[in-house]
């Protein structure tokens, strides 16, 4: 039995199909049941914010796929799930950490997913994924594009390898179903360094309407976050990032056999958010 936490998410929700299409038995921890789409897996009704329940949902479990957004309660959510993973005696995790932890120096997103790995070590045999920019971090750009045919992004020309969260289910796919994975760490990135401004680009090819791209000033990009609901330490810390030079790799046809999935792939299986 293997546990997917974050199972309607992009990658939990992705990385559930692919287990399933495998023949494998699989349990996905939900808030509620009601968002569950997939037919055929065994459903816990928990919260990682809530580590009572996490015990249950573990129960019978061989091995395990952690993610939990980036934010100050990653470690402690982390080691909620690590320590109700050894209690229940599953002996292999696949876990989302981030590539950021390899940045120097450190920036703070990569100061809490470092803070996360701490949390598993000595704890759970435990594979950590480093993925890049996720691809789908272009939604953040859909109201603009919707409603002005425009994105504001500061430091436009900015690089980063921006990856199809398919692709990282890929690789917790491998890393779960076969061995010799415990204990990896794996840096993961697109096929392609892009700029923010070369993502547009794509988006508005699939569209077949000209967007404009406009370097805002961080300080304006920063309002901007936080008049939207974002909390101002996580705006700070994706302002950080931005400006970052990327570490291209090629782990994910390592891992998986299958060259990772463009920029432009992801953008037209997602066009309707954009349109």
């Amino acid at each position: 039995m293997i546990l997917v936490t974050g199972a309607t998410g992009n990658i939990g929700g992705a990385l559930v199909r692919m287990l399933l299409d495998g023949g494998h038995e699989v349990r996905v921890l939900t808030r509620d049941r009601a968002r569950v789409t997939a037919s055929g897996v065994d459903i816990a009704v928990g919260d990682l914010e809530q580590p009572e329940t996490l015990a249950p949902a573990l129960a019978g479990v061989d091995r395990a796929f952690f993610v939990f957004h980036a934010g100050p309660q990653l470690a402690a959510r982390a080691a909620d799930f690590a320590q109700a993973a050894r209690a229940a005696g599953v002996p292999h995790v696949v876990a989302v950490s981030s590539g950021t932890i390899e940045m120097d120096p450190l920036p703070l997103i990569g100061r809490w997913h470092l803070a996360l790995e701490e949390a598993f070590a000595g704890v759970a045999t435990t594979t950590f994924l480093r993925p890049d920019n996720f691809a789908s971090n272009a939604l953040r750009w859909a109201p603009m594009i919707r409603e002005r045919s425009m994105v504001f992004a500061p430091y436009a020309d900015g690089q980063s390898t921006p990856i199809d969260p398919h692709d990282i289910a890929a690789v917790a796919h491998v890393a779960l179903t076969t061995p010799g994975h415990d204990g990896k760490i794996y840096t993961l990135s697109g096929p392609a360094v892009m700029t923010a401004r070369e993502q547009v680009a794509v988006i508005a090819a699939e569209l077949g309407r000209e967007l404009t791209v406009v370097d805002a000033p961080p300080e304006q990009a920063r309002a901007g976050m936080v008049r939207s609901g974002m909390p101002e330490q996580m705006a700070n810390a994706i302002l950080e990032l931005l400006n970052r030079p990327p570490r291209p790799t090629t782990t994910v046809r390592d891992v998986t056999g299958v060259a990772p999935r463009s920029f432009a792939t992801w953008v037209h299986e997602h066009l309707a958010a954009f349109s």
